[in-house]
Parts: structure tokens; C-alpha cells; sequence
């Protein structure tokens, strides 16, 4: 698919399904072949009925049964009625498979019978599991014992043999109690060794005290528990360290069985032969460190090296540089020709004269190249020229698998393509000043509002932006600026601004500050909205609101207004004709004079009755109905009372067909203007929608730079660490290889905790922890005391000082400090990256679930829970500086049947109300629980919102869902937002609710389950 074809959501989703299961696929393939080569015996069954639902082939070779035979099979089919402890082996099992379950794993012996009923003495590993759809399933690796149980019976006849060999074997031999701690048996290899008399020596607390290392006694305590626990006769290995009498340290390496065991099966006695390992020992030390030296800057660089020698035409490749090119080592000889042809033809020329240049004019190079593959991929390349004192001229690079790099990229550029469009389409213009910088960059609709090129609108500064200002609006809105700068609050201002063609374009301009902290808060993100429209649109709704409410006031027919079977708004001829001083409370039904009513919808257009006046009179009325909305009608009444005097008939007649047709007349009028009304309060509903996407846009747009911008910060510097890294490789190597083993075993475990166990200090007290450390350091004799302090506290690793008080008297010191920083330094900003592509992907996630909007009319299965973190997701950046919210879910999804997106719209006015009624200050608190049953039978949720804000006053509490009825000032709400709210869950069969004191306001919505 081409990059700039739309792709639809149901195309997406089936891609998306197409890939999961592509994988999920290629999982299974993978994990079923690595399970049929096992070289162990495994198998897998079923816990409650305990058959064999999967097995390899190693299983088959030890018992003798096919597959097909064991999965027909059960561990109870297999297996003799007694283990050899007595146990019966159903009970046994059952033991066993519960004491997996606590511990995740349980290791036992246990006695197969194979296809020919011989028994079959194993040793069997169980890990225990719940499966996705609940069962309880366990995996085993089952062992052979034969060996061993043979060698048990050979171990009588070679007592004597073994008697010899103890007293000739250059080695420490020796059985000790592990009841007592006492040695039964101790050989006089031990005073060859390590210059000490046997026998004080059988004392082990003699022996802890003066042979033993002390930083070693918690592996050897370790390696004894293990032997305790497993309780079998595996041969144990551990190698520590031990003192001469001469204080000189050894290694030794001990090779130790359970010799011994009481009628529990405990051992009670072990085993051991312990040698001299201490030269073998310290070049292998070495050679692991050389190799985790190696394995860590490979790490770290995250691709594969290359060395090409021009004179010789040799080239060496990295493990990591095979296994990139998905060549085997083995079977490759690598030259520079064949590293050119893995990559594509335009890159092959690229890299090509690259090479040339690096060899001729000893450039270095850094390219983004094309490898062949399926699919091809892209890489970083990078060479810089060396001459070498033993190789001549060599050219050293490295190439780094950047596809996933690339394509996020590229998807970087496409989303700020695709907001740039969604704020032109929207008609808003979009800014971010930075107060610190004095320096404004705008975006969106600037040409179709202004009439600027965006080019030419990004040149103005702030004094740029006051001067297009029209003058009797300048000095206010400066002032309301510094007002929010002085107290980092919100900014809103209205005021009038010179467009190209020198016309001045009424602006609502709306801002916010951003940062970790509103005391460091150094900018400023908003909103210009041309609010041309809007204000027409009130001043027609005005003027047709009030046209409307003086026709019907001063009508001369009674004219009342009703829901369902309630009077919601009646006109003074009304009150005049019935005698009503008050509508409120009175319904149809008491004022009409007819036993058998059964309300208004199914009575025709007119029709005559009799009415009852407040006092009781009855009087004959004609009753004309005009439907204007769901259960919402126009009444207008007629008194038929001088019809019933015989002379006035001619002349009544002709007054009702007069009236009549100025009813008409008014009617119609009326009508039209309710039906100017409703499109006119449309057109303001989508307003208000656009107005709150706007401040979502501006939003997201910084809650994505920022973690974009660390993103490539940190990749920046990770690079440049990398560099230095190459660059200085060889004398890092040569630096950390002239130190003795304890201080490199102290270098890098300050590395390791220095990167987790970060703490970063601020202000003050950053300023007191630096003059301790320069001082502890100036007493330890370190040169260079002011940077090194300056270093440790200014990354956050004041606590891992060690080290420094180890080394600093070295001369090369600071080479090692500066070398152990660039490593803290690299992990610090990888784990920047991991946590900035976690905060994009979960903004991203929230924002599709926003713009999702069901077109099918027809309520769908939604998690009311996830519906509402959509919105907090959106509102982030107005609520994490300075409001606390409390989220009291149930602890599982809730599901219901609904309209998700209309429900999104109530919580966003719900709650973006409540951010404004706390002045974006205090603590939101949203509860969802499920109410008892109804007598009824019916079943409720309630979700209830409740802010800290200054509350809803008495007197209009009772008004607040009425549409275009709103407290803000002129611009900031059309007064339908809560309106809204009511339709969105009266359409629900729902209802909604509000309580209010000073310091805590309550918005509760019901809705059916």
C-alpha cells in the first residue's frame, strides 16, 4: 500500500488480526520443535484427570510406549501401586503435584512402569501451571537413575579401593557430620595445601574462623542448604576462597555428595574432595572478565562490528554482524566485496564510494542503508579510517539494525502531517511559546483565518504577535498574559487581530502552562479560535429567543408548553383563563374536566372538552396541540363559553375563524422559529465539540513532543557515548586489565548500582551533598575532588561511593571515573527511551479510542471503566499539574450495553467541568458501582463525579440542565454542555442527578443494566 492511501478501521483491524495470528503461529511452530528436540524426557498432562496430553520423543526411547499409547494414558496407568518409600502412588502424586503448586516447581523420584511392566527408576522435575482456559495443567522432565543406582551397588566393593586412593590423591578428602558440624574424616593433604594441622581442624567453627573467606560463607551456606533440600546424592560443585597460615588466599573448588541418610530420607553425613584451583582460577577470572568486558561494549553499541585491513584485503567480523546478515560463521569467510553485495543496489554505490573516500581522504562515514532480505531492512552504517602501528591502514565501522527506528520515524512525520491537517480542517491555530526564549512557533489554520503563509507568521515574536492586536484591545490583553505568566494559571483572553488584509478577526485565545512543575513552568501552549461565527450565532439566538418569548407572553389565546403530562411553561393569558397564579406542580389533568383521560398522544391535532379553573369552574374550551420535540408538546385553549348564547353564534363564529387563522399565522411563526432554534443550537453543539477538540489537540501535541524530544535526546546521546566508547576502546581494555581483580570487582559493581540505585538531588540540598563529597574526597587526597562531586550528584549516584573512596589515589583515576559515568550515563537515557515510548503508545491508544465513533446507531457491548480512562488519558495535561484523582473501580471490567461515544461526551463535559470549577487545583474523585435490585427486577450502575471546587449555588442549581443556560463569561460556553448530558442518558433510559455544597459538587448518572 502506498504511504499516502487512506486506510479504513475494519481494514486495519483485520491487518492487524492477520499479523497477531501470523505470530502467534510462528510462536506455536517455534515452541513445538524446540519441545520435540528436547534432549530430556518431556511430557504434558492434564492434573484433574491426570492423562498425558502431549510428550516428545526422548519419553518414548525411556518407557518404550509410542505417543499414541501415552495419550491414551494416564501417570497412574504407568506407575506401580507402591513407590519404594511404601506410599501408595495416587497419594504420592497428589502430594507432589500440590507442593508444586506452592512453590511453582517440585524435583522428586518416582518409579515408571515401562510397556513391558519393568520398573523404571527416575528422577522427575514438575512445573505446574493454570492454562488459559483454567485448567490446571503440569509439564515434567523426566531423568533416568539407572547409573546412579548401579554405581550404589559397585560403591561396597570399591571401599577399599577408595581407602587407598585417600591416602595417595593429591587432593583434601573428607566426611563431615551435618548434624554436628563435626569432620568424621579429614586427610593430611590439608597441611600439603594449606600448611595447617588436621586435627584442630575438625572443630568447623576452627575452621570458619581461620580458613574459610568471609565473603564466601554465604555460597557455601547456600550450596549446603541446596544439598539439604534436594536430598539425593548428585554430585555438588562450589569453588571459594580459603587462607593459608600465612594469610595468602586460595581458591579451592570441592566436589561433594550426600553420603548419609537418617530413616526420613534426610542426609546426615556428605562427602567431599576439594583441590587447588588458584592458578587455574585467576586466568579464568581474567578471561571472563576480557569476555564480559567484550560482551558489554558489543551490548552496549546494540550492532555489529566490522575491521577491514586494506593492505592485506581481510576483514573481521563481530558475532553480532553474522547473526545481523543471517550468515553462519562457520561456513562464511568474510571479504569487503561480500559485505557490499548483502546490501541493495543503490546502497552498494553509496557505501562504495564511501569506502573510497574514508580510504583516500580518511573521512569518516555514517550512512542509512538498505539491506537485501525478506523484506529488506534498513541500517545504520558507520567507518572511520585507522592506521594502525602493526595492520598498516585499517577502516573500523559498525552496522546497526535501525528498521523499527526508521519506520517509527517515519510514522513520527506522518502523525505531525496528519495533525497539521486536523488543525487546519478544524479551523484553529495552534501555538507553543517558550517564555525563556522569548520565541512563538505557530501551526494550523493561519492561512484560512489570517490569510498569512505560516512561513511568514513563525518570524513573529511576542511583540510581533501584540502589534497585530487591534489598540483598544493591546494593553488589556497584555496585561491578562503577564497576569497568568506572574502566576503560571491559565490564560484566556478575547480580542481582535489584523488579518493580511488589514481587517480585524474577533480571536478567542485560551492557554495553558506546561511543565514537571508549575514553578518551572517556562511555557505556554493554546488555542486561536475565530469566533467570527459564534458570536452571529448568538446574536441571532438572542434575537429569535426573544422575538419568540414575546409573541407567546403577550398572545391573547391561554398558550402552555408541556413534557409527558407536567405544565413546563405557561403564558399570562393561560394564568388569566384558568386562574393559576403559579404553573409549577399543575399538570394537564387538573385542568381538564374528563374522567376518562388518557393523555395527550392519542388526541388529534384539535379537539373540544371541557376545562376546570383553579376555583372549580367548569368551562367549554377548544384545544389546538402542536408536537415539538420527544414527549414535549404546544397547547393553546380557547374559551367556547359565549358560543352557547344563540344571538352571539354568527358573531363567535366569525371571531374563532379569525382567531383561528391568526393561530395558524402564529403557529407557523412559532414553528419556524423552534426549528431556527434547533439548528441553531446544532451548529452550537458542534461548536462547543470542535472548541473541546482543540484543547485536546493542544494537549497531545505537547504530550507527544515531549517524550519524542527525549527520545531523540537520549538516542543522541547514546550515540555519541558509543563513539567514545570505539574510539577508546583499546586503552579502556588495557586501563581495566592493570588493575587487580578486587578493585575491578569494585569498579563495576559501583557501575550496576550506581544505574539502580539512582537519586536525584535538587536546589539546596544538591548544593550540601556537593561540598560534603568535595570535602570527603580533598581528605582521600583526590585531585580532582570539584568535578568528581560536581559528576556523581548532578546524575543522581551520591549513594554509591565506594568505589571512588577505593581508587581516587590512583593517578588514572579519572579515566576510570569518566569511562564508569559514560556507562551511567548510556542506561539512564535508554531507560528515558523505554518510558517515553510507553507514554506515546498509551496517549495514542486513548486518542483512537476518542476518534472512533460507531455509525451504526445501535448500542454495542462497552467497558464503562476503559470508556472513562479515555477521557482522563485525553485530559491528562490539564489534570497532572495540580489535580489529584481518586479511581474507585471494581476490580474487573464492566460491561454494558450502550452508545460508547455519546458516553464519551458526557464524561468529557462532566469532567472538564469539574477541572474548571477546581481552577485546575484539588482532587477529582470518580466511584463506579453497581446498586441493589430494584423491586422491579431491574439492575442500575451509578457513576458518580465529585470535585473539590467551589461548589453550585442554591439559586441555579435547579437551572443548570437547561440549554443555553451557563455562569461563564461571554465565550468560554454555550450553555449546552450539560444539556447534553441529559439527552445523552435520557436516550440511555438513564437519568442524572447533582448535589452541591461550598468545597464539593456531585454529578451522579444512572444507567441501566
Amino acid at each position: 500500500m502506498k504511504e499516502n492511501e487512506d486506510i479504513t478501521l475494519e481494514e486495519a483491524k483485520e491487518k492487524i488480526a492477520y499479523l497477531e495470528n501470523l505470530l502467534k503461529e510462528k510462536d506455536q511452530t517455534t515452541y513445538k520443535t524446540f519441545f520435540d528436540q528436547d534432549e530430556d524426557a518431556v511430557v504434558v498432562f492434564d492434573l484433574e484427570s491426570q492423562l498425558f496430553i502431549d510428550c516428545n520423543a526422548k519419553l518414548t526411547d525411556i518407557l518404550g510406549f509410542t505417543k499414541n499409547d501415552l495419550l491414551s494414558l494416564s501417570v497412574i496407568d504407568i506407575s506401580p501401586k507402591f513407590q519404594p518409600n511404601g506410599q501408595p502412588s495416587p497419594i504420592l502424586a497428589e502430594l507432589y503435584i500440590e507442593e508444586g503448586f506452592k512453590k511453582g516447581n517440585v524435583k522428586f523420584d518416582w518409579v515408571h512402569l515401562n510397556r513391558d511392566g519393568e520398573e523404571v527408576y527416575c528422577e522427575v522435575k514438575l512445573y505446574n501451571y493454570i492454562s488459559e482456559d483454567g485448567k490446571r495443567i503440569a509439564r515434567g522432565v523426566i531423568q533416568k537413575k539407572d547409573q546412579l543406582i548401579e554405581l550404589q551397588k559397585k560403591l561396597g566393593e570399591k571401599e577399599k579401593l577408595l581407602t587407598k586412593v585417600t591416602k595417595t590423591l593429591p587432593a583434601i578428602i573428607y566426611i563431615q557430620n551435618l548434624t554436628t558440624d563435626e569432620f568424621l574424616y579429614l586427610n593430611n593433604s590439608i597441611e600439603i595445601f594449606l600448611g595447617f594441622e588436621v586435627e584442630p581442624i575438625l572443630n568447623y567453627e576452627y575452621l570458619i574462623q581461620n580458613i574459610l573467606h568471609p565473603d564466601d560463607l554465604h555460597l557455601i551456606e547456600a550450596h549446603s542448604k541446596k544439598m539439604l533440600e534436594e536430598k539425593n546424592t548428585d554430585i555438588y560443585v562450589l569453588d571459594f576462597r580459603v587462607f593459608d597460615n600465612n594469610g595468602n588466599i586460595h581458591w579451592f573448588r570441592v566436589w561433594e555428595t550426600n553420603f548419609s541418610f537418617n530413616k526420613d530420607g534426610i542426609p546426615t553425613e556428605v562427602l567431599g574432595v576439594a583441590q587447588d584451583i588458584t592458578s587455574t582460577k585467576k586466568i579464568e577470572l581474567q578471561l571472563k572478565k576480557q569476555n564480559e568486558l567484550g560482551e558489554e561494549i558489543r551490548r552496549i553499541s546494540k550492532s555489529g562490528v566490522w575491521e577491514w585491513t586494506i593492505e592485506s584485503n581481510q576483514m573481521f567480523w563481530t558475532p553480532d554482524l553474522y547473526y545481523l546478515l543471517n550468515v553462519n560463521p562457520n561456513h562464511f569467510s568474510p571479504t569487503i566485496h561480500s559485505l557490499i553485495e548483502f546490501f541493495a543496489i543503490d546502497s552498494q554505490e553509496t557505501l562504495n564510494q564511501a569506502l573510497t573516500k574514508a580510504r583516500i581522504e580518511h573521512s569518516p562515514f555514517d550512512l542509512e542503508l538498505e539491506i537485501k532480505g525478506n523484506p529488506n531492512i534498513w541500517a545504520k552504517v558507520q567507518g572511520k579510517f585507522i592506521l594502525s602501528e602493526t595492520n598498516g591502514p585499517i577502516i573500523i565501522g559498525s552496522i546497526e539494525n535501525i528498521d523499527e527506528t526508521r519506520k517509527k520515524r517515519i510514522a513520527l512525520l506522518e502523525n505531525e502531517a496528519r495533525f497539521h491537517k486536523v488543525a487546519n480542517q478544524t479551523g484553529l491555530i495552534i501555538y507553543d511559546y517558550d517564555i525563556t526564549e522569548d520565541k512563538i512557533t505557530w501551526d494550523g489554520a493561519i492561512k484560512s483565518v489570517l490569510g498569512y503563509e505560516i512561513e511568514e507568521f513563525n518570524h513573529l515574536d511576542l511583540n510581533g504577535w501584540l502589534n497585530l492586536i487591534h489598540p483598544d484591545d493591546r494593553m488589556f490583553t497584555k496585561e491578562l498574559l503577564a497576569d497568568a505568566i506572574g502566576t503560571k494559571s491559565p490564560y484566556h483572553a478575547f480580542y481582535r487581530l489584523r488579518s493580511k488584509d488589514n481587517t480585524y478577526i474577533p480571536i478567542e485565545d485560551r492557554g495553558t502552562f506546561i511543565g514537571t512543575d508549575l514553578t518551572k513552568s517556562t511555557r505556554q501552549v493554546g488555542v486561536l479560535e475565530n469566533v467570527s461565527a459564534k458570536f452571529e450565532f448568538e446574536s441571532k439566538l438572542e434575537s429569535k429567543e426573544e422575538r419568540f418569548r414575546n409573541f407567546y407572553n403577550f398572545a391573547s389565546e391561554a398558550i402552555i408548553i408541556t413534557e409527558g403530562d407536567m405544565i413546563v411553561d405557561a403564558n399570562l393569558a393561560f394564568k388569566k383563563l384558568f386562574g393559576y397564579d403559579s404553573f409549577q406542580k399543575v399538570s394537564i389533568r387538573d385542568i381538564i374536566s374528563d374522567p376518562l383521560w388518557d393523555g395527550l398522544e392519542k388526541k388529534e391535532k384539535s379537539f373540544s372538552l371541557e376545562g376546570i379553573k383553579k376555583d372549580g369552574t367548569l368551562i367549554p374550551i377548544q384545544v389546538n396541540k402542536k408536537e415539538i420535540e420527544e414527549s414535549k408538546c404546544i397547547l393553546s385553549f380557547i374559551d367556547l363559553t359565549l358560543i352557547n348564547e344563540a344571538e352571539s353564534i354568527k358573531k363567535a363564529l366569525r371571531e374563532i375563524q379569525e382567531k383561528n387563522n391568526l393561530i395558524i399565522t402564529q403557529k407557523l411563526e412559532l414553528e419556524k422559529t423552534l426549528e431556527e432554534l434547533k439548528i441553531t443550537q446544532s451548529q452550537l453543539i458542534l461548536n462547543e465539540k470542535m472548541a473541546s477538540l482543540g484543547q485536546l489537540i493542544a494537549g497531545i501535541a505537547h504530550e507527544i513532543n515531549n517524550p519524542m524530544g527525549a527520545i531523540q535526546a537520549s538516542s543522541q546521546l547514546i550515540l555519541e557515548n558509543i563513539k567514545n566508547q570505539m574510539i577508546n576502546q583499546e586503552k579502556i581494555i588495557q586501563l581495566l586489565s592493570s588493575k587487580p581483580k578486587e578493585k575491578r570487582e569494585i569498579y563495576f559493581t559501583w557501575m550496576v548500582d550506581s544505574f539502580l540505585k539512582r537519586n536525584h538531588l535538587h536546589g539546596s540540598e544538591a548544593r550540601k551533598r556537593k561540598k560534603l563529597i568535595r570535602e570527603k574526597l580533598e581528605s582521600l587526597g583526590c585531585k580532582d575532588a570539584d568535578f568528581v562531586a560536581e559528576e556523581i550528584v548532578d546524575l543522581g549516584v551520591q549513594n554509591c561511593l565506594y568505589m571512588i573512596e577505593h581508587l581516587c589515589h590512583e593517578e588514572d583515576f579519572l579515566d576510570f571515573f569518566n569511562y564508569g559515568m559514560d556507562y551511567i550515563h548510556t542506561t539512564q537515557n535508554l531507560n528515558s527511551i523505554l518510558e517515553s515510548i510507553q507514554r506515546v503508545s498509551k496517549i495514542l491508544y486513548a486518542l483512537k479510542n476518542f476518534s472512533h465513533f460507531d455509525k451504526q446507531g445501535e448500542k454495542i457491548e462497552t467497558d464503562l471503566i476503559s470508556n472513562i480512562e479515555t477521557v482522563l488519558i485525553l485530559y491528562n495535561s490539564q489534570i497532572k499539574t495540580g489535580i489529584e484523582v481518586i479511581r474507585n473501580y471494581p476490580d474487573s471490567p464492566l460491561w454494558i450495553r450502550c452508545f460508547p461515544d455519546d458516553l464519551i461526551q458526557v464524561w468529557t463535559n462532566l469532567i472538564f467541568n469539574a477541572i474548571q470549577a477546581m481552577s485546575y487545583k484539588g482532587t477529582l474523585t470518580i466511584t463506579i458501582k453497581k446498586e441493589s435490585e430494584k423491586q422491579d427486577g431491574t439492575r442500575w450502575i451509578s457513576v458518580l463525579i465529585e470535585d473539590t471546587g467551589c461548589g453550585i449555588k442554591d439559586e441555579i442549581i435547579g437551572r443548570i440542565f437547561e440549554p443555553f443556560f451557563t455562569t461563564k463569561e461571554l465565550g468560554e460556553g454555550s450553555g449546552l454542555g450539560l444539556d447534553i448530558v441529559r439527552r445523552v442518558i435520557f436516550k440511555h433510559n438513564g437519568h442524572v442527578s447533582v448535589d452541591s455544597i461550598p468545597g464539593k459538587t456531585t454529578f451522579k448518572v444512572s444507567l441501566p443494566l
